[in-house]
């Protein structure tokens, strides 16, 4: 969830420090095979693909680095990139879709959830939701086939993600919603999920 002042910003180190102790303790050619990642033995690096962009990954350090800029990724892209690597087990995607609330403990956290992810991306797209393809395009992301605007993006290789929006009329305002792929829970957490829709939007923005 969002950080809260000095506290929030304590509790994700101590949270990135658990997920670099976490991925260093496991089996490379492992993390490589469930997860989809190629692995460098020399360099002891994975290469992992995020949002249209790629970042090297040390297995003992977990220093992330972009591979285009060479700079340190921001916090919070990180601890995703890090929770996917270790959490990963190899599950097949489902091809079936779901909502936050069906993740497991979702239904708990459906409330913020909703004003953090939801309410952003009716607010960032309702009006125009052509916008959302066009942004989603940039990223590689294709059309989807839910509500009247669907944007499918590859934001890990096995974290696809649907961002669903529904035209508003002079009765009811447009809606959105955000899909995840039934397996979702066997490459990060929930918690995750809650996170990473605000960082996708944040980059879609970007696009245009």
């Amino acid at each position: 969830m969002k950080p809260q002042g000095g506290r929030g910003k304590y509790n994700i180190e101590v949270a990135l420090e658990k997920a670099i102790h976490n991925l260093a303790a496991k089996n490379p050619r492992e993390v490589s095979v469930n997860s989809g990642i190629n692995f460098n033995r020399e360099s002891k690096e994975y290469l992992v693909p995020f949002l249209g962009s790629r970042f090297f990954v040390h297995h003992e350090t977990g220093k992330v680095t972009s591979a285009a800029s060479k700079e340190e990724a921001p916090l919070h892209t990180r601890l995703l990139i890090l929770h996917y690597l270790y959490t990963a087990n190899g599950r097949p995607l489902a091809g079936e879709w779901i909502t936050f609330k069906e993740l497991p403990g979702g239904q708990i956290y459906v409330k913020p959830y909703t004003n953090r992810a939801i309410r952003p991306l009716e607010k960032a797209f309702g009006s125009r939701p052509d916008r959302l393809l066009t942004a989603a395009a940039k990223l590689g992301g294709k059309e989807g086939n839910f509500g009247d605007f669907c944007a499918v993006l590859q934001v890990l290789p096995r974290v696809p993600m649907a961002f669903v929006l529904w035209e508003g009329d002079e009765e009811f305002p447009p809606r959105g919603n955000i899909l995840y792929d039934a397996n979702a829970s066997c490459y990060l957490p929930t918690e995750d999920y809650a996170l990473l829709p605000g960082i996708v939007i944040g980059e879609l923005l970007k696009q245009l």
